[in-house]
């Protein structure tokens, strides 16, 4: 029974790649994302795939590299996920 609140609620790597994006300082870069998040490369592609196929973000491609940026309803779902975790991890404590 190791398991957080928010763990246990939410799918923590999801919805901390998703929050991850609505921070300025962030490179929104599959890769740097996924080393922040504790994830792997493949997995980071395929839950931003998802959110894509959502609506949650929108790609383009900058030379070799691929940028992932919020739509209006993504930084509107990671800022109620940030506000929920944190919550959480609060009530957790």
């Amino acid at each position: 029974m190791g398991e957080s609140l928010q763990e246990f609620f939410v799918n923590v790597k999801s919805a901390k790649i998703l929050v991850s994006l609505s921070n300025p300082s962030t490179d929104n870069y599959a890769s740097d994302i996924s080393s922040q998040v504790d994830c792997t490369y493949s997995h980071t592609v395929r839950i931003l795939h998802k959110f894509e196929d959502r609506g949650l973000v929108d790609s383009s491609k900058e030379g070799r590299k691929k940028v992932i940026e919020l739509t209006e309803d993504g930084r509107e779902v990671a800022e109620n996920l940030g506000d929920l975790m944190h919550s959480l991890k609060q009530a957790g404590n």
